[in-house]
């Protein structure tokens, strides 16, 4: 079944569902999905309808809406459900992500293609040659985002995701990329920095482990939480242990943020990602 979905935001007043759904059932739609969310007087909404009998392409919609949304002031994210959703995965020498979000897009459960991967090192390259999609080794260098910037260029992606990529993008970067960017951090709460996080957790002898999926921005570690996941640990428990927990929670919330983002059921106020269901 092909849909559509519009998540749209505005200063909450009565009657705009039923302004919403008048307009589509007027032009064919038959509504499958309706969420609705109110915050600080705001009102969001995602909405999502069967395109078999709808009337108008994407462009059209957007013109014949447009007098709703400029009543109401509305911010709108509008997707036609494009049939093939592209993504672009960055990665470093950590290759669990990265090979669980390809494993996905191959059986279908992630309704997308990964247009290419990009790494700082070459240790994925023949693991993602196996599955026939590009690779480009970008070394460490003063140039780096330069040339991640101008491969970019030459794909049509909807995000990028940060399949344990080990570097810092800087807020130059996410301005001109232009397209939202999702990492994966190694900790539910992200208290534990550098190289060797599940040591340090282990030193401490923490009770819960877990990651955290979360949109990036200037701030380090900072963007709105799209989806985290927690395992519970004890004292018998060895590190090689929590690496493997942990790895099967950072594989699951990166997913789950991925898939967010491609069915268009997140929309971000303020500080704080609201995702519908």
């Amino acid at each position: 079944m092909k849909t559509a979905s519009l998540i749209i935001s505005c200063q909450d007043l009565k009657g705009i569902i039923f302004q919403i759904t008048a307009f589509l059932y007027d032009l064919g739609a038959n509504v499958i999905n309706l969420e609705q969310h109110i915050e600080d007087g705001r009102f969001f909404m995602r909405i999502e309808w069967d395109l078999e009998h709808f009337q108008l392409n994407k462009t059209e919609f957007e013109q014949r809406f447009a007098q709703i949304a400029d009543k109401y002031e509305m911010e709108s994210i509008l997707d036609f459900a494009k049939p093939d959703k592209h993504i672009t995965l960055f990665c470093s020498r950590e290759l669990h992500c990265l090979l669980d979000i390809i494993n996905r897009t191959q059986i279908g459960e992630l309704d997308a293609k990964i247009a290419f991967v990009a790494s700082n090192f070459a240790d994925a390259e023949p693991l993602v040659k196996r599955f026939e999609i590009p690779f480009f080794h970008v070394p460490n260098g003063v140039d780096q985002e330069t040339q991640l910037l101008e491969i970019l260029q030459q794909y049509d992606v909807e995000c990028i995701g940060l399949a344990r990529y080990m570097k810092i993008l800087s807020e130059d970067f996410l301005q001109k990329c232009n397209v939202p960017v999702i990492n994966v951090h190694h900790s539910f709460l992200p208290s534990f920095i550098g190289a060797k996080p599940y040591d340090d957790a282990y030193d401490r002898g923490v009770k819960i482990i877990g990651a955290t999926s979360h949109y990036v921005t200037k701030e380090l570690d900072q963007g709105q939480i799209i989806e985290q996941e927690t395992l519970r640990v004890t004292h018998g428990d060895s590190i090689k242990e929590f690496k493997t927990m942990g790895r099967k929670c950072e594989k699951e919330v990166f997913a789950i943020a991925l898939k967010k983002q491609l069915e268009n059921k997140i929309i971000v106020y303020k500080n704080r990602a609201i995702i519908f269901a």
